[in-house]
């Protein structure tokens, strides 16, 4: 990779440029315009770089490093570990189903121990043991390290530790919670630089709208809620609460407000930047950044999968809300049954039907579409005179005959 994309300096093969020059998947030709991101601490760039065996040990574990240090937890349906069946060397994350984030109070509950945030507001030596008996097989100064250079370098360690403090002072009433929210402009040295300080913190008695991107703190669980609540995808403390070793400045992770860039007119564009448009500019390499994101090993590939559910989540929670711009009721259910079977429908087997419009890939609409393309393509140029079917599947029948 030794072509450099002339709007944000990407590296790139040379077969990837576009036909009018630019490059598309980095930055869109320029369209997408964000800061790179600050060099890592000593302490974490050593371990990134290095070739020691401490280094070496870290960046075999560093998945579980990187859940002892977290703020947040990772929820998956189902985490696939059959892949692995090969060894450490060939590791792969691979989940099926729903992923999220979640968050707890800032207490535990009585009888159990601290765990994510909440180890944050404990003795720095009680919560290194903590960690460590939860993480037994992983070094206790490589752990000591990076606690400490959390604790020092992070926002979100003050703002939590913050957080307590007010919700202690207003006792243990269930009603009062802290929230971090979206507060998009709050630095203004530029117009969509996704800094930390874009998150902030409303103390009760300030009168500001509640927003549901919210993340809600409390001092202990409500009895009328869950014990964990799901962190949006919408928030830009999203990323950098859970992956705290890809982000060590607490750097703000996509939200909705980033808008794309007008390069022509050289201004902010109406229209945002896409999850996965922010997800691909920090996915490549630049010359002049020393990535954190793109030497995490195992956790890059945990991040990757996560941009992309997290993306792919947003899509369809985008299309079930707003069925009525795809005249999603042409295809309903109930229209459709009628129609077809008249008086002999059983309503209580009928429910709401949503729509997959053919823009959403890998939906029906899609593969049938992709489909009726390559028969008008086999109609044009006459009789197909080759099929070919690719798969990277290993246990795929027709590559065992």
């Amino acid at each position: 990779m030794d072509i450099i994309c002339s709007d944000c300096n990407a590296l790139h093969w040379k077969a990837e440029r576009a036909q009018k020059g630019h490059f598309g998947l980095c930055c869109d030709g320029g369209q997408v315009q964000l800061p790179i991101l600050r060099e890592p601490p000593r302490t974490l760039r050593g371990l990134f770089a290095s070739q020691d065996p401490t280094a070496v040990e870290f960046r075999e574990n560093i998945t579980q490093y990187n859940a002892a240090l977290a703020f947040t937890s990772l929820g998956v349906d189902e985490v696939d570990h059959a892949i692995n069946r090969y060894g450490p060397k060939h590791w792969v994350f691979r989940i099926h189903g729903n992923l999220r984030h979640l968050s707890g109070a800032l207490c535990a509950p009585p009888g159990e121990s601290p765990s994510y945030s909440q180890l944050y507001l404990y003795d720095p030596t009680s919560a290194l043991q903590l960690r460590m008996d939860r993480n037994p097989n992983i070094r206790q100064s490589t752990m000591k390290q990076l606690q400490d250079m959390i604790s020092s370098v992070n926002p979100y360690t003050r703002m939590y530790q913050h957080a307590y403090e007010v919700l202690h002072d207003r006792g243990d009433f269930e009603d009062v919670s802290v929230r971090l929210q979206v507060m998009p402009g709050n630095d203004r040295r530029r117009y969509n630089l996704p800094s930390s300080e874009e998150v902030a913190m409303i103390l009760p008695g300030d009168h500001i709208p509640k927003d549901s991107r919210d993340i809600v703190l409390h001092k202990r669980t409500p009895s009328d809620q869950p014990p964990l609540l799901r962190i949006t995808e919408r928030h830009p403390a999203y990323s950098p609460l859970h992956y705290v070793l890809l982000f060590p400045y607490g750097e703000s992770g996509w939200h909705e407000n980033i808008p794309l860039y007008d390069v022509e007119r050289g201004c902010p564009k109406q229209k945002r930047v896409s999850q996965s448009r922010y997800a691909a500019f920090r996915l490549h390499p630049r010359r002049e950044e020393f990535s954190s994101i793109l030497h995490g090993g195992r956790l890059l590939q945990q991040y990757a999968v996560d941009m992309w559910a997290s993306a792919e989540q947003n899509k369809l929670n985008y299309l079930y809300h707003n069925q009525g711009k795809f005249r999603a009721t042409v295809y309903s259910g109930l229209e459709d049954a009628v129609a077809t079977r008249g008086s002999e429908v059983d309503l209580g087997s009928l429910g709401k039907r949503i729509v997959l419009p053919s823009s959403h890939i890998g939906s029906s609409r899609h593969m049938q579409q992709r489909f009726q393309d390559a028969m008008a393509i086999a109609r044009y140029y006459q009789k197909v005179d080759m099929f070919l079917i690719m798969t990277a599947n290993p246990d795929c029948s027709p590559r065992r005959q």
